[in-house]
């Protein structure tokens, strides 16, 4: 069920579904959180699940400005959880949800249970800021087929872009019919989001325990970085996904799945 609430000086939009815990779900770049929709129907049988469409994306506010922050994301995360009466709850975030995420857990220690932080990043090496620098600028100037495609192909593994083309069209079609496309300027605000975001080193503050999931064929976040978050996170476990991606969460559902259940249920009930 779509719902909304006012956080943080907007209004942000936010899928609820399931009994239990709350477990927040925080989407990545461009995108609302009705992504999550694969992963829901496998957590909403054990938690109370709310996926936020993060300022700019899907039926959220999108705020004229040049650049938004991860703090500003992480605070409208907050605000809902405010505005619900939640008082802590566990996070899974994905790449950009990732960043809001990790910095949730840094500076709000005590609204956290758990965090699962996929494929995602406390920093940008080379690669990866130029990587969102080139998206950056070929959004509003590329169609959007072309546009599309170059995201597909930074972000889904090489393997599974070889052997399941028809997902990849599938998913391209679902994006062009997007009843809620998101402004040339969002895009570009959560962009710099990402380029000016940098927590590595309050990494170790985290008292949570962490998850970290990655692929290591990610063009996007190479796995080393991956490796070096979870180095810095006391306590942190890694799961690789083997021959995966920047989304080994769809190229991979059934697995991804399981073991992020596996470690929500392992900290519940806590």
């Amino acid at each position: 069920m779509t719902k909304q609430c006012k956080s943080n000086g907007i209004t942000i939009s936010y899928e609820e579904s399931g009994a239990g815990e709350p477990l927040f779900l925080l989407m990545g770049l461009g995108a609302p959180g009705s992504k999550w929709a694969p992963h829901i129907e496998a957590y909403e049988k054990h938690f109370h699940v709310y996926a936020l469409d993060n300022r700019g994306a899907g039926l959220s506010d999108k705020p004229v400005a040049y650049a938004y922050t991860i703090e500003e994301m992480a605070k409208d995360a907050v605000g809902v959880m405010d505005a619900l009466g939640i008082k802590s709850a566990h996070f899974n975030g994905i790449s950009m949800g990732g960043a809001i995420a990790q910095y949730i857990a840094v500076h709000y220690p005590d609204r956290v249970r758990s965090v699962i932080l996929t494929n995602t990043f406390p920093n940008c090496c080379v690669s990866f800021r130029r990587s969102i620098e080139i998206l950056r600028e070929a959004n509003g100037q590329l169609d959007p087929v072309t546009a599309g495609r170059l995201t597909q192909w930074i972000i889904f593994a090489q393997p599974f872009q070889e052997e399941h083309e028809a997902f990849m069209l599938e998913s391209e079609l679902a994006d062009m019919n997007d009843p809620h496309p998101m402004p040339s300027y969002a895009f570009k605000a959560q962009c710099n989001a990402i380029l000016g975001f940098d927590i590595l080193p309050k990494l170790p503050n985290i008292k949570a325990p962490v998850l970290v999931v990655a692929g290591d064929k990610d063009l996007f976040v190479p796995i080393s970085v991956s490796e070096e978050m979870c180095r810095a996170i006391p306590g942190a476990r890694l799961y690789t996904a083997k021959d995966g991606g920047h989304v080994q969460h769809w190229e991979q559902l059934e697995k991804y799945n399981q073991v992020t259940l596996d470690f929500l249920l392992e900290h519940s009930g806590k």
